[in-house]
């Protein structure tokens, strides 16, 4: 739709940094936004972290088979 910003994570093994980068993006002021997040074949708890915002509105939760950043991001 018109004005809505799609913003793409990859993440891969950074379960520490993850929710505030989250976080970051959801405080943003802009509101029409999608965050998309994208869980590639992370082994270190990612998946508790992506837990907390699997029901919010904005974010979107994709997992795959770690195949490195390229495939990650398209």
């Amino acid at each position: 739709r018109p004005g809505l910003v799609s913003v793409v994570l990859p993440v891969f093994n950074q379960a520490d940094l993850l929710g505030s980068s989250i976080d970051s993006v959801l405080a943003q002021t802009y509101s029409d936004f999608e965050l998309i997040v994208v869980n590639d074949g992370s082994t270190d708890g990612v998946e508790r972290v992506l837990a907390a915002y699997a029901a919010h509105p904005r974010v979107r939760i994709l997992e795959q088979a770690n195949q490195r950043l390229p495939k990650a991001l398209s």
